[in-house]
């Protein structure tokens, strides 16, 4: 092979990955999952009451969600939507002030 031909194979290898990242669906991450069913209006009453292990099942299975995470005003959260989530936000004494799915 030439000089002029290995130079261009870097930039081939970069389309070729390119390629081969491109999804052929498009997704669409924070559009709600039809299944989802979590409505975190449900469970707004327990605003105001302390979080506990008994709390997060209680409220994951009323609000109609598969998982629940419970978020502290320091906490570190990944950012990917989930339709099918219930957080729960905490003040610093753990007393719940907000719910939400996503």
């Amino acid at each position: 092979m030439t000089t002029s031909r290995l130079a261009l194979l870097p930039a081939l290898a970069a389309i070729i990955l390119l390629a081969a990242c491109n999804t052929s669906q498009e997704t669409k991450p924070h559009e709600a999952d039809s299944s989802a069913g979590c409505d975190a209006s449900k469970v707004d009453y327990l605003i105001g009451q302390n979080v506990s292990g008994y709390i997060e099942r209680k409220a994951m299975k009323e609000s109609g969600s598969s998982d629940v995470r419970t978020l502290l005003p320091d906490s570190v959260a990944t950012m990917e939507y989930n339709p099918r989530r219930l957080n729960i936000h905490t003040d610093a004494g753990k007393v719940i002030i907000q719910l939400t799915c996503g």
